[in-house]
């Protein structure tokens, strides 16, 4: 380490232990074997580590569906650890389809993403789908484009390639809009008319824009009230945009040959509030696009 780098200042590495860490981890922060054991065997355990020192852990119980941080310990106070380690365990009850999270073991609320009921913090956890092909990534933009409204904003995240533009050919397949959809890389922004009376599509690539600024000025409030605004690469300049938006964040795998991506899908704002988005796992299975894309 650096000796002008405190240990405070080294990025918390996230793991889950195994039962036969119980020990260990029961020296390394205090606690009663036993009770460690018990945690590793019958939830997961979520370690954090700063270099070769256990910072903390959290206990996750997973009720199909439902799940709970039951118990978070510290080695030492340390907002930053806890705040890693509940992150990790959205990720984890994520990935195992979880739609609840509940952390009752804080007394403040580990993100403003968390309401509190009773003497817990909940929050609606991100819908995970597993989309295999470039096909199933266009059905899946066209049965999302059924739950989209006008003055919705949809903004696609993913690396190169992930499929964030066959997303948007297949919403604007489901809108019905006008004109082909394609990449607005070089334009910044392509408008869809709607037909009949249907929402129109704003297409726009914020790749290489640097601030809400230059978002703004691309005067996207003069068709906002009557499209669907979908922007790819806008995480991080369009959250404020409007009051509400949802988030579409496409994962590939580390092979380049594999087509499946990993998609999480999350609403933030009271538009989004009570939208149930997990039931568009099982309309995908059903949809069957008119045309497909590559993914883009």
């Amino acid at each position: 380490m650096d000796e002008q780098t405190s240990p405070q200042d080294v990025t918390p590495e996230l793991a889950v232990a195994a039962p036969e860490e119980a020990a260990d981890l029961a020296r390394a922060l205090d606690l009663d074997e036993t009770t460690v054991s018990t945690w590793l065997t019958r939830g997961i355990g979520i370690t954090a580590r700063r270099g070769a020192a256990t910072a903390g852990l959290a206990h996750l119980v997973d009720d199909g569906g439902h799940a709970e941080v039951a118990d978070l310990v510290l080695a030492v106070p340390d907002d930053d650890i806890a705040a890693a380690l509940v992150q990790g365990a959205e990720q984890i009850a994520t990935d195992l389809e979880s739609r609840i999270l509940v952390v009752s073991c804080m007394q403040s609320a580990p993100s403003p993403a968390y309401q509190r009921d009773g003497d817990d913090w909940v929050r609606v956890l991100p819908t995970r789908l597993v989309v295999s092909t470039a096909e199933a990534m266009h059905s899946l933009g066209a049965t999302l484009a059924t739950e989209l409204h006008a003055g919705d904003i949809v903004l696609a995240s993913g690396d190169l390639g992930a499929g964030k533009t066959t997303l948007a050919q297949g919403i604007g397949l489901g809108l019905g809009v006008e004109g082909p959809v394609i990449s607005p890389t070089f334009v910044l922004a392509r408008r869809h008319a709607g037909v009949d009376g249907r929402p129109g599509l704003v297409h726009v690539d914020a790749y290489r824009l640097g601030s809400a600024a230059e978002l703004v000025d691309l005067d996207l409030d003069e068709t906002m009230d009557r499209a669907v605004t979908l922007i790819e690469w806008g995480a991080g300049i369009a959250e404020d945009l409007g009051g509400s938006h949802l988030d579409i964040d496409i994962r590939r795998s580390g092979d380049p040959a594999d087509e499946t991506r990993v998609v999480y899908l999350e609403g933030f704002g009271p538009r989004w509030q009570d939208v149930d988005l997990s039931p568009l796992s099982e309309l995908l299975l059903g949809a069957t696009p008119d045309e497909t894309g590559d993914n883009n």
